[in-house]
């Protein structure tokens, strides 16, 4: 796992090389030191080792047959590259020869929380389940998507922190880290608010599906959403099928929102309509990624380069990881959450069904939000996302609330270029404890639209048109 840039990337079995880091071996001991109480993973079993050098190879030969028929195989990859709003000038850097990309967008790549099939664990109630290999990967391609949110929520975008260090500041990020992956973690225990059992045992509430059936993009955010509400989460989750978020649901009693937009964009594929939406929602500072796919197989997106979007894949069937008492884990502990290796995805191939995220931290960040995307939509970006100041209809599904001060009046800033963030106008407005906008929450002047004047839709994500492989 890749988290300081002298850390070593992990292999694809999951386990860690010998040397782990490049300018310094650490021994087994030195690392027992830093964490005295450990579990370490079970071995990948031959089977899935089996299962899983297949579907590499599959995913390869098929990506790149796919780039020979697109015209794309012999041209050179896009120079600029977004992740998760974060911007890389590729055209600048030394690039890595195994992956093309260079070292510290691989780093960044590393840190992102990589959920996949998992074996091995205690049955699923009322099943006799112990892995989810071949039915979960839309599950575990949500569970990625919240735990980028979560890792904004208590990280922030860019930090790092090494294993084997004793600085406090290091311990801190390391134990708000492993806190994170814990939460996805494959069992009951109360800290594991979003495993796939609960996920699963929501479903059939939710969505009347039984345990080893596939789940769509939109059953998978209304679970997420459900498992948040249920434990009084820090991070509010809002969902909605329609494009519409309803900002007077959320201002009301502000807490960090992680907000999930199930859209469908296509009939097989998406509407090329969408593309530039797509790249812009990637380069948002609040994006917390895309939870797709390809037709029949759920993927994570995580940024853009070019026409290509890059991608976790969760079909990978690693063995699950036992909690410890003390929550304290070694680095190899959880490689099998980190994946040192960007692939990329051409737009055109995408099941045209998907969950967009955005965390929004703060009022500002909300409103930041708003003002980005209808800023799109103004330079004529068919914008899927649209804001409403008021509540959701009475027949809509209710979406879960937190608690918390609204906040006070915002003044009109204008983003950064610096930081390697998308540079555009930012408005911010008064929000809803102001005496004048009582009925208007983030009131702003306008909503975003396409050329036509709405926004154009291809219609709602719906779970059954959704079918999964193995």
């Amino acid at each position: 796992m890749v988290f300081v840039s002298n850390v070593a990337e992990p292999r694809q079995d999951g386990e860690m090389p010998a040397n782990v880091t490049a300018n310094k071996s650490v021994s087994a001991n030195e690392q027992a030191s830093a964490h005295p109480a450990s579990a370490h993973p079970a071995a990948e079993s031959a089977a899935d080792m089996v299962v899983n050098t297949l579907r590499e190879w599959y995913v390869l030969a098929s990506d790149s047959i796919a780039s020979l028929l697109d015209g794309r195989f012999l041209q050179q990859p896009a120079r600029d590259l977004w992740l998760l709003g974060k911007h890389y000038d590729l055209s600048l850097e030394q690039t890595e020869s195994t992956t093309g990309y260079p070292q510290h967008v691989i780093d960044d790549f590393s840190r992102l929380i990589w959920c996949t099939y998992r074996s091995h664990y205690a049955p699923i109630a009322q099943s006799q389940f112990t892995t989810d290999a071949g039915w979960g990967c839309m599950l575990r391609a949500g569970q990625t998507l919240m735990a980028q949110a979560l890792q904004l929520h208590v990280l922030g975008r860019d930090w790092t922190f090494s294993w084997t260090s004793s600085d406090p500041e290091h311990t801190k990020r390391r134990q708000l880290y492993t806190r994170v992956v814990s939460e996805f973690f494959d069992d009951y225990d109360p800290r594991s608010t979003f495993s796939i059992q609960r996920m699963a045992a929501l479903g059939q509430q939710f969505e009347g599906k039984d345990i080893g059936e596939w789940f769509g993009p939109y059953g998978t955010a209304r679970i997420l959403r459900g498992l948040a509400q249920q434990a009084s989460h820090d991070v509010t989750v809002y969902t909605t099928t329609d494009g519409v978020v309803y900002l007077a649901d959320i201002c009301a009693e502000f807490r960090p929102t992680l907000i999930l937009v199930a859209s469908m964009l296509g009939i097989d594929r998406v509407n090329p309509v969408y593309y530039a939406f797509i790249q812009a929602s990637l380069m948002l500072p609040q994006s917390a990624g895309i939870a797709g796919g390809r037709p029949s197989s759920a993927l994570y997106f995580a940024g853009v380069q070019g026409d290509e979007l890059l991608y976790l894949d969760p079909h990978n069937t690693r063995p699950a990881v036992t909690r410890t008492n003390n929550n304290e884990y070694l680095q190899s502990d959880l490689a099998s959450y980190s994946c040192p290796a960007p692939r990329r995805i051409a737009m055109s191939r995408l099941d045209p069904c998907m969950v967009f995220g955005y965390y929004c931290a703060t009022l500002e960040s909300l409103i930041d939000l708003r003002s980005r995307i209808e800023l799109l939509a103004d330079d004529g970006v068919t914008a899927i996302v649209s804001f409403d100041n008021g509540h959701a209809p009475e027949s809509a599904i209710p979406e879960s609330h937190g608690s918390g001060p609204v906040g006070s009046e915002f003044i009109k800033s204008e983003a950064r270029a610096d930081d390697g963030r998308v540079s555009t106008p930012v408005l911010l407005t008064k929000l809803p404890n102001d005496s004048d906008n009582d009925d208007a929450s983030c009131n702003s002047t306008s909503r975003p639209k396409s050329e036509s004047g709405e926004i154009v839709l291809e219609g709602e994500c719906s779970d059954e048109e959704w079918v999964t492989d193995l």
